[in-house]
């Protein structure tokens, strides 16, 4: 069986990036720290920054995501071309900072920083 490859990048791209926004809404982290969950300056200025970018940022996340699987769609009726591979991976390495564009601009827009 083959599978073109673009659609290989953009679903595994696409699944990872739902599983990570869910596990981001689900599991949250609790305290301001180093390792895990949306680390910036501003999201990291107090508690109550900190708690709305870990929300804020999982669902843009999980946006992400589905972008990525609906971006697979046109690569199902295209035949194979090594083009569709390096757009398709271009797409899923910008979309993360859609993400974070996006999640800066909810900080910024409730706490006015």
């Amino acid at each position: 069986m083959y599978i073109n490859p673009a659609i290989l990048t953009c679903g595994l791209c696409g699944l990872i990036y739902l599983l990570s926004g869910w596990i981001l809404l689900r599991y949250p982290p609790k305290k301001i720290n180093d390792f895990y969950g949306y680390r910036t300056s501003l999201s990291k200025k107090s508690k109550e920054h900190w708690d709305f970018a870990q929300k804020e940022s999982a669902k843009y996340i999980k946006q992400a995501g589905y972008y990525c699987l609906l971006f697979c769609a046109p690569f199902i009726l295209l035949d194979y071309k090594i083009g569709h591979v390096w757009v398709a991976i271009i797409f899923v390495t910008l979309i993360p900072f859609v993400s974070i564009i996006q999640t800066e601009k909810a900080l910024k827009s409730k706490f006015g920083s």
